[in-house]
Formats: C-alpha cells, sequence, structure tokens
C-alpha cells in the first residue's frame, strides 16, 4: 500500500522541534519539551514511534492527543504505531497474543490493565480486541489516521526513511520500518528527516547518540535509541531559521570527570548486526575476545558474552575510552570493578574508575545544549 502524504505549511519565522522514537518514555518526553523551551509558538513534529517498550503508552498516547489538540502539532506514524490494525483487522490473533505476552510494555497490555483483563496463554483475542475496540475507540482512530510522511517546504519527515521525493509512490511498509537508512547512500534534493534507527548503530569505531546530519545526502537521523539502547537518550532537533541545532535528556545517573584522560585509538563498536566472537582467553569479570568480521581483539564484560546456535556472540559493547576533560558531567551507564561505562556529549566510551566521581548520580544536572550547524 501507498504511504498517505500529509503537506504543510510552516512559516520560516517559527521554531520547528522534531522529536522520535518516544516510546511510551512520557516523563521523558515531558523533560525534553520543558529542556527546549516548548511553547505554543513552536511548531511539534513527532517522527513516529510514539508507543511500546516504555511504561506509559497510554498515557503517552493520550498526552499527545491533547497537545495535538490544544497546539499545532504534526505526527507520522512509525511502526511501533500499527498496533491498531491487529485490532481492528485480527489478521493474526494468534500472533498477537504471543506479541503481548513477549511485550509486557505494550499500549495492549496497558489497555487491558485499565479494563482488569487478565491476558495469558489461554486468552481469546477476539474477545479482548471487541472489548479494545469499543473502549479505547478514540486512541485507536487516532493512530488509524495519522499519515505515514509529512513535508514542508524544506524538509521531509518519515519514520525509517523514504524511496522516492514522489512521496506518494512510497510503499509504507518501507516508510516505517527501514534499517540503517543512512547506509543506502540515496540523495534528496531537501533534507530528510528520520528516527527509527538509533544513531549509535552508526558507529564503527565508537558510538553516539546524537542526531547524525549527512549533508551530500541530505538525510537526518535523530533516534536517540530511548527505550532501545542502555545508554539511549531522547533527541529534539530543533530547526530555527536557517541554524539547526538540538538538544538531549536521558533518564541515567550523572557523575563528575575529576581527572582529565585521553582517548585511545584503535577501538570498534560492536552492535547486534555483526556482534559474532570467538573468546581468546577468559577473565573473571572481561575475557579478551575477537571480533570475527573485523579480527579486531578487545575485553569484553562476561555478562555481555552469550552463546547463540552459530557461535559465541556479544550484546552491543566497544572498547572505546573518551576522551574527558576534568569537570565534565557524564552520564553512567554500567559500573565495573576498575572502569565505568559512560556516555560523554552522546558519545560512549569507558572511564577509568579513578577519574571519575559519581556523587552526582542522584541529582538532576541540567548539561548544556549541543550544537549542530548545516
Amino acid at each position: 500500500m501507498k504511504a498517505r502524504v500529509k503537506k504543510v505549511t510552516i512559516y520560516k519565522s517559527r521554531r520547528i522541534i522534531a522529536i522520535s522514537d518516544i516510546h511510551g518514555n512520557l516523563g521523558l518526553f515531558k523533560k525534553l519539551l520543558k529542556k527546549v523551551n516548548y511553547t505554543k509558538d513552536d511548531v511539534l513534529i513527532l517522527v513516529g514511534d510514539l508507543i511500546e517498550k516504555g511504561e506509559n503508552s497510554l498515557e503517552t498516547l493520550r498526552y499527545i492527543i491533547q497537545l495535538s489538540n490544544e497546539q499545532e502539532v504534526y505526527i507520522v506514524t512509525g511502526n511501533c504505531d500499527t498496533l491498531w490494525e491487529d485490532i481492528k483487522y485480527e489478521v493474526d490473533n494468534e500472533g498477537l497474543l504471543k506479541y503481548m505476552l513477549f511485550r509486557k510494555k505494550s499500549i495492549l497490555n496497558e489497555m487491558c490493565k485499565a479494563l482488569s483483563i487478565d491476558v495469558n496463554e489461554k486468552s481469546d483475542m477476539s474477545s479482548i480486541n471487541e472489548k479494545l475496540r469499543e473502549n479505547f475507540a478514540m486512541e485507536l482512530s487516532y493512530l488509524e489516521q495519522l499519515p505515514h510522511i509529512i513535508e514542508t517546504e524544506d524538509y521531509i519527515f518519515a519514520h525509517a526513511g523514504i524511496t522516492t521525493e514522489d512521496l506518494e509512490n512510497n510503499e509504507i511498509n518501507e516508510v516505517i520500518k527501514r534499517d540503517a537508512f543512512i547506509n543506502e547512500e540515496l540523495v534528496f534534493s531537501k533534507y530528510v528527516i528520520v528516527g527509527h534507527w538509533p544513531t549509535a548503530n552508526y558507529g564503527i569505531e565508537k558510538g553516539c547518540c546524537n542526531p547524525i546530519i549527512n549533508k551530500e545526502q541530505k538525510i537526518i537521523s535523530i533516534d536517540g535509541g530511548n527505550a532501545i539502547r542502555a545508554e539511549g537518550q531522547l533527541n529534539a532537533l530543533i530547526i530555527d531559521g536557517d541554524n539547526i541545532t538540538f538538544d538531549s535528556v536521558d533518564d541515567l545517573p550523572k557523575g563528575e570527570i575529576i581527572k582529565t584522560q585521553e582517548a585511545n585509538r584503535n577501538t570498534i563498536l560492536i552492535t547486534w548486526m555483526n556482534n559474532l566472537i570467538d573468546i581468546l582467553k577468559e577473565g573473571e569479570e572481561f575475557s579478551l575476545c575477537r571480533h570475527i568480521s573485523s579480527g579486531h581483539t578487545l575485553l569484553i564484560k562476561n555478562d555481555k558474552i552469550f552463546k547463540s546456535k552459530d557461535g559465541m556472540r556479544c550484546y552491543d559493547c566497544t572498547d572505546y575510552f573518551i576522551e574527558a576533560e576534568k569537570g565534565d558531567i557524564v552520564s553512567i551507564i554500567e559500573k565495573a570493578n576498575e572502569i565505568t561505562l559512560v556516555k560523554r556529549n552522546g558519545v560512549i566510551g569507558w572511564v577509568k574508575n579513578e577519574n571519575i566521581s559519581c556523587e552526582f548520580e542522584d541529582k538532576i544536572i541540567d548539561l548544556s545544549r549541543s550544537k549542530v550547524i548545516v
């Protein structure tokens, strides 16, 4: 099926704030809106995946509906926002039940909980779907009417990507779910702003959760990995005339760099797309491993290593040690005996424990805005 396209006129005097992949994290969404000083004078564009994977999908959706009724808000649908189809058309009730049992943090489970419906292996999904249609008609209808693409004079917004700037000829499934869009090497005449694929996944030597602006292809990718990656953040792309900046928030505790640290070289970021490894030498907390496709050797924390049917694999990991100055505030991702995995200005890497103080981890710290200039 072809994508639905909504064309919008936005005066250049108004700020555009674009946010993607909220994933039911209402607290973080509100925190980000406050941080960017969002007001009714701004135009808010949400680039899909409003719900699923977070704690408050139903409340988040209702908040967004209220916001869109009161202020100028435009929304494109993401792959996680299409559950209304399963409820309306009941194409695969068995698959839907399996999804609900697997994905506990789902708007469907929240809806059932609100109706005191117990969901288990023997649940009658036809009956559940009927009750959901009756009691959540407003929410389901709102999701159903969302466009797949929004076009303004200068920008195109789509959750995962587009194939052609003849926008009505894009296929829905290629717009709402499309991995590593930048790597397709497509080139456009106006900027295409997308979410869906966490920007850290594009890293090779190190990962970074900040938006990526590819000037040659005219693609801006803004998914910070919120609710998907341990170090994830929620990004806001801020378009103010000809200036493009961004801001971000996360739920991670904070620490302070107490001793300047230099970055190391010849590093790697391993992600789930290419994570086959060999274990060269087992250690108590970390094991020396070889990344099979690159031949790179690195220490990997033992709890990141697992066995699969085709060999040993690891969860996302890196051997990059960040460059950090004394006084820098960082987000703490994970602690080990001698090193701590952190995020500094969106960049993921390790810090020696002697170089960091975690006294700030329970305090709210307002990190300064990072700038991206086109």
